[in-house]
């Protein structure tokens, strides 16, 4: 990411536990960059921020750099969550990264071959988990470059058009 461009995550978790642990990971990991999280514990929450209605002489609000996903989420799963951001024409430029604990193979393969930027899973060791965390935040803060959100390639849709469930 730019160092002018203030990174932002919507991480996408049910657990408060490993919200917690998760954002203050990710807050001591990299104490010299401002990291904006937004949390949404369903999918449903999900689809609301992302449906956010256009409201006249108000800008569109930025939508996240990267989305960071729990696959077992209530209701609707982290699946479906990445499938309607893959189908969006605006939002599949969004990084989703998907933080599970399943190791299932098959979730793996089906979450690359439906747009997975990358797959992390959740270890149970508190060391190990910190790691991985500490690894993504240095990989997506640090190492790679992503689209500005001002630069008009990442804006919310109108709800009609946007795709996603309601």
């Amino acid at each position: 990411m730019s160092e002018s461009v203030t990174p932002s995550f919507l991480i996408v978790e049910d657990s408060d536990e490993d919200y917690a642990a998760l954002e203050r990971i990710v807050r001591r990991a990299r104490p010299d960059v401002s990291v904006k999280l937004q949390r949404c514990v369903s999918a449903e929450q999900v689809f609301t921020i992302l449906n956010a209605p256009r409201l006249p002489q108000k800008p569109l609000p930025e939508l996240p750099a990267l989305i960071i996903l729990d696959l077992n989420l209530p209701g609707l799963n982290g699946k479906e969550v990445l499938r309607a951001v893959r189908q969006h024409r605006r939002l599949k430029l969004i990084p989703v990264v998907i933080f599970s604990t399943s190791s299932n193979p098959q979730d793996i393969e089906w979450c690359y071959e439906n747009g997975a930027n990358s797959y992390l899973v959740k270890q149970t060791d508190y060391t190990a988990f910190k790691r991985a965390v500490e690894l993504l935040v240095d990989y997506w803060v640090e190492a790679v470059r992503l689209p500005r959100p001002s630069s008009g390639g990442i804006v919310l849709e109108k709800p009609d058009d946007s795709g996603l469930p309601a």
